[in-house]
């Protein structure tokens, strides 16, 4: 993966990352923060990961591919941790959230 697709990775992280902490009504100070590093690992982890398992060797085409890193698969890994780590922040009972 190149410079410009981790840096692609870290613009869109932080920008998905400000916006959900925008939509809250009630947002938690740091959730952005959350939410952006949720999003670059599992973009990262799932385009440099998945697409050169053996499990996944079936799998000869992963669609759209830039500057190294494949769009679809790091999509898709980004949704699914984002999703995780925003729920676990908005649902984590009060006396476990940081002051």
């Amino acid at each position: 993966m190149g410079f410009l697709a981790f840096g692609s990775i870290v613009i869109v992280a932080l920008i998905v990352g400000f916006a959900v902490q925008l939509m809250r009504q009630q947002p938690l100070d740091y959730e952005w923060l959350v939410v952006a590093l949720s999003i670059g690992f599992g973009a990262y982890f799932v385009s440099e990961t998945f697409v050169g398992s053996p499990l996944f060797e079936g799998i000869t085409d992963w669609g759209w591919q830039f500057d190294g890193l494949y769009v679809i698969p790091a999509a898709i890994g980004a949704l699914i941790l984002a999703v995780i780590a925003d729920l676990g922040v908005r649902l984590a009972p009060p006396e476990r959230l940081p002051a």
